[in-house]
């Protein structure tokens, strides 16, 4: 990576940043900062039960109801009541609690559950990319940059394509010939699928079904390949191999929702979140670029609803507004449907 030109574009918006990481003009990551992420945040929490069959804590970390799950509740002497500091490993997936770990470097004496640090991904990022040329507020290169992540098909260089679907246990990725030499196609698959699994956040079980014949040594050099492919990423990734069916499998580690995950539905429709926060970019830069105007949202309930709770979010926008920020509900227009409108209206 040293010989690579790499930049960091920066979209930040009330409640939300985005970071896009660029090498040689190529997406490398993504990273999108929410308060409601909660990966290597450290609280000091305090024990809700003990399952003795399990071994393991269920500690309360003031997040709201659900509670986190730290393993190793034996050796660590936990008791139900007792205060312990624990680092999140990944965030809440799927019904789960946040997966935890003990932290040192705190102390266990003090007010519980409370969040004692939160990590800062851009000062993360300028620490892995010293050299890097920042970009500040480019909100439409990070924006074309997601749509093109969430996207299940993605072109390979002399054609061919990866078709990418997640699923709750695993995700599956197809190499599609269309038309060019399977060679050629795996060939290029490979390097694109290692950087689509860290662009995207993929964890997990991946399963890759590769173009081939009754032959299978080209597949065992395949896996090969991805086993160096991965090699850079900075999240543990293992290649493990062809299984009996002609897949290559590996795993990621799951660090926190993937990008699909967090930003979509399962149908790949926005959630109302993330609905809510684009529209708070949307009517900030609109006010920007006509002074004197008092602009207010229209919404789906859904959305308006989520608008409504943002409080830390909607104050920053209101802030930077000047003035309070009206929300509409409409109940007959569509979640995605988001109209920016005079409030004098």
């Amino acid at each position: 990576m040293s010989g690579d030109a790499v930049e960091i574009l920066v979209s930040s918006g009330p409640g939300e940043a985005r970071y896009l990481v660029l090498a040689d003009g190529r997406p490398l990551d993504l990273i999108i900062d929410r308060r409601c992420l909660l990966t290597d945040c450290v609280f000091r929490g305090r024990v809700a039960a003990i399952d003795k069959g399990l071994d393991a804590a269920f500690v309360e970390l003031g997040q709201g109801e659900r509670q986190g799950f730290l393993p190793g509740a034996k050796a660590l002497g936990l008791s139900e009541g007792a205060c312990v500091v624990v680092r999140v490993r990944a965030d809440a997936r799927g019904g789960k609690g946040p997966l935890l770990a003990a932290h040192q470097g705190f102390g266990p004496v003090g007010e519980a559950p409370a969040l004692l640090h939160r990590p800062d991904p851009l000062a993360r990022l300028q620490a892995a990319f010293p050299q890097a040329r920042m970009v500040p507020n480019a909100h439409h290169e990070v924006d074309e940059a997601l749509d093109a992540a969430l996207d299940p098909v993605v072109p390979l260089p002399g054609g061919g394509r990866l078709v990418i679907e997640q699923a709750a246990a695993l995700t599956a990725i197809d190499v599609d010939s269309a038309g060019t030499r399977p060679a050629e196609a795996n060939g290029a698959a490979v390097a694109e699928i290692a950087r689509q699994l860290r662009l995207r956040g993929i964890g997990g079980q991946v399963v890759v079904d590769f173009v081939s014949g009754r032959d299978r040594k080209p597949l065992y050099r395949l896996a090969e390949a991805l086993k160096q492919a991965v090699s850079a990423d900075p999240t543990p990734t293992h290649v493990f191999g062809v299984s009996p069916l002609g897949l290559v499998e590996l795993t990621r580690e799951r660090r926190g929702p993937s990008l699909g995950e967090l930003l979509c539905r399962r149908s790949l429709a926005a959630t109302p979140e993330t609905l809510a926060l684009a529209a708070l970019r949307r009517l900030l830069a609109e006010a920007l670029a006509t002074p004197g105007r008092i602009p207010a949202l229209r919404a789906a309930p859904s959305v308006a609803a989520v608008l409504t709770g943002l409080g830390p979010e909607r104050a920053e926008a209101e802030r930077l507004l000047g003035h309070p920020l009206s929300i509409r509900e409409d109940a007959a227009r569509a979640p995605e449907d988001i109209l920016i409108e005079d409030a004098t209206r």
